[in-house]
């Protein structure tokens, strides 16, 4: 064979993955294949671009915009009751979306692995927290996560590897109001190397001070260490090519800087292209062992695709004598309050500050010409708050990514996701609403606009779920493909259920379990 593994996509799931493989046998002969672009990192022209003109070195490296969403040309198609919206939602290029990531790097819960089992929809996990703790662990260190765990929300057999950033000056009002209504509340976990500067630039960090996948990569790649490792950019796994039914041996690959189409080979195939792009690849590989694409007898693939509602309540105050603004720019409050196995049943709910609110632009308003009278007037007066959450959704196999018509520019073939909103969830997200409302109220806010925002697909997940049959699932608990031996998916797209916290931490835990695995 001409690599004994092949990994198709190249974000955190591929880099965890990849860098199991190589700490066992350094000259594993491994291949990375990526469809989008390479994206310079850390580069100061490009920082500076960022600072003065908000455009980021990889704004083409998302999906254009549905027509309606301020442009008229477009790719991919949104269909069902619930419009669902690909603007910014994730990043195609060497590192995947960790370029544009937040940082947010939170555990799921013990009860979120056994979702079915507590209330009776979704799915439960053939895994266990207890299964994943260690590699939690493991992944909060590859990640360099930043965080404390005061009120023990989560069972730890090791503590966060970097303490948390302190809460800002602007986390004061709330936190006074979640005391006041006894919500328990903490740092949010994130992944920022101490050397972070606090430049308010962490959508493209001048300093590497955020953890982005093409770090690890070019690393692993740099390293005299691995004569055998190879990372392909512009590269599209087309469709994957079986000699049997139960085996991969190679996929076909068009390399879109050329037009030039060929085969690859090797002894294991691992899928890491994210929720859209790995049950897409199964359905497109259609012969005549898989009729219905790779994977996909039971007519699994590519079902039951959650995301994460997003819930907003706004605030207003008269003024802002202490001149309060949101200092970094990511959130440094958050609550998990309500995301316990308590609240399970109708939907989990996950609290943080607004990470852009209260905030006055005053380089912009300097340039502009405004007098400090008039700047401090401004900044002193009345003033904008936001309470967002994340609120957990239940599956529902009707929701479903399909293959669309055509490529995108990246030559990817677009995408075609139908969507509804479950039954009773307007009722659940009014319910929300109200206890966010209230946080706003005890701020002594003026309530303003709230409500959800439009279905995104940041956190999509469960496109090929795991499970230990294959009646129900689409991978095992290895994250093997049933049915294929040397086929394994590893992306949101395994996950039975989402909880109700980002999803990337997660991840990376499973990947690194899924390499040691592999590895042995």
């Amino acid at each position: 064979m001409e690599w004994q593994t092949v990994i198709i996509g190249s974000g955190v799931a591929a880099a965890a993955v990849a860098s199991k493989l190589l700490d066992r046998d350094p000259g594993h002969a491994l291949l990375l294949l990526e469809a989008g672009p390479r994206v310079p990192s850390k580069d100061r022209r490009l920082w500076w671009d960022f600072v003065l003109s908000g455009r980021s070195a990889y704004d083409h490296c998302h999906d254009l915009p549905l027509p309606g969403d301020g442009n008229t040309e477009t790719e991919n198609e949104s269909t069902g009751s619930t419009p669902w919206t690909f603007r910014e939602s994730r990043m195609m290029g060497v590192g995947g979306s960790t370029y544009h990531w937040g940082g947010w790097a939170l555990r799921f819960k013990d009860e979120d692995f056994k979702l079915f089992s507590r209330t009776g929809r979704g799915a439960d996990w053939p895994i266990s927290y207890d299964d994943l703790e260690p590699y939690y662990c493991q992944a909060e260190a590859l990640l360099g996560v930043s965080g404390e765990d005061p009120h023990r929300w989560n069972r730890r057999s090791r503590e966060y590897p970097l303490p948390a950033f302190k809460q800002t000056a602007a986390d004061g009002p709330m936190i006074q109001a979640f005391e006041q209504l006894g919500i328990a509340y903490a740092s949010m976990p994130v992944a920022r190397f101490r050397k972070c500067m606090t430049t308010g630039t962490c959508k493209y960090c001048p300093l590497g001070a955020r953890f982005v996948a093409a770090y690890l990569l070019d690393a692993l790649v740099e390293s005299r260490r691995h004569p055998n490792l190879a990372l392909q950019p512009r590269r599209v796994a087309a469709e994957l090519v079986f000699d049997r039914k139960d085996r991969v041996i190679g996929a076909r690959v068009l390399n879109t800087s050329t037009g030039e189409s060929r085969s690859v080979f090797a002894e294991r195939f691992v899928i890491c292209a994210g929720s859209y792009e790995s049950a897409k690849l199964l359905l497109r590989s259609r012969n005549s062992h898989w009729q219905n694409g790779a994977g996909n007898d039971a007519g699994l693939v590519g079902r039951h695709i959650i995301s994460h509602p997003f819930l907003y309540v706004q605030g207003r105050s008269r003024d802002n004598p202490q001149r309060l603004q949101q200092e970094l720019d990511f959130p440094t409050l958050m609550s998990r309050q309500f995301d316990t196995s308590r609240e399970q049943a109708g939907g989990k709910l996950f609290l943080f500050r607004d990470r852009s609110k209260p905030r006055i632009d005053l380089a912009g308003r300097m340039i502009a010409g405004r007098s400090r009278q008039e700047i401090d007037a401004e900044l002193t007066g009345p003033t904008l708050w936001e309470l967002q959450g994340f609120m957990e959704e239940f599956a529902n196999p009707n929701n479903r990514i399909e293959l669309g018509q055509g490529l995108n520019r990246l030559g990817l073939p677009q995408t075609r996701i139908h969507f509804a909103r479950a039954e009773g969830f307007e009722q659940t997200s009014a319910e929300r609403l109200r206890v966010m409302q209230e946080v706003i109220r005890a701020m002594g806010l003026e309530v303003g606009e709230s409500g959800v925002q439009p279905q995104r697909g940041d956190h999509a997940a469960s496109t090929c779920r795991m499970a230990r049959d294959r009646q129900d699932g689409v991978v095992d608990e290895h994250l093997r493909v049933h049915g294929i031996g040397n086929l394994h998916v590893c992306s949101n797209a395994v996950f039975p259920s989402g909880a109700a916290v980002n999803p990337t931490l997660t991840v990376t835990a499973l990947a690194l379990r899924l390499g040691e695995h592999l590895a042995s």
